[in-house]
């Protein structure tokens, strides 16, 4: 899985590994194969990893393309997860004010991140139109569990309705 790689290659960056990190996205040619807020990520890893290494022009170039890619498709996270040493990247980076381009029609994009085990349990209850009360008592959880799972759901879906999550999950093949 992309995102596991990129996951474990910001773990090798953490424990002073950066040319180890660089290499595993190398070798799993992680931004060829994933979403976006995926291929965001793996530049920044990239980007930290030049950044370490003294490269500024590397990192800032880095940095400047997983900024349009994250702005390009509404990603906040990824940025946010980057932590303080991308400040200096950001001031020099110019802004956009204009309106990102209209996505194609032809295929949903992928999920911002994946779904849970009990997400995924959630949705295909949902997907049965049960009500939130009755998935607690199927699952055995409580009412304001079933709402944080349902909401989180959502959120990686970009949803903000039941029939919506239900239908962009059968769209990406969760259900």
């Amino acid at each position: 899985q992309p995102a596991c790689v990129v996951g474990a290659a910001r773990v090798l960056l953490a424990t002073g590994r950066p040319g180890a990190a660089v290499r595993l996205l190398d070798r799993a040619a992680v931004e060829e194969r994933a979403g976006p807020a995926v291929t965001v990520r793996a530049a920044l890893v990239r980007a930290r990893a030049a950044d370490r290494a003294g490269d500024t022009a590397a990192a800032r170039r880095l940095v400047t393309r997983a900024v349009r890619e994250a702005h390009r498709e509404g990603l906040r996270r990824p940025l946010t997860e980057a932590g303080a040493w991308i400040r200096p990247y950001l001031t020099a980076t110019p802004r956009h004010r204009h309106p990102p381009p209209p996505r194609a029609t032809t295929s949903p994009p992928p999920p911002v991140e994946e779904l849970s085990g009990r997400e995924r349990d959630v949705l295909r209850r949902l997907a049965q139109a049960m009500s939130t009360e009755e998935i607690a008592a199927d699952l055995y959880v409580s009412v304001n569990t079933v709402k944080t799972h349902l909401k989180n759901a959502y959120r990686k879906l970009s949803v903000g309705r039941r029939n919506e999550a239900v239908r962009r999950a059968r769209e990406l093949d969760l259900l």
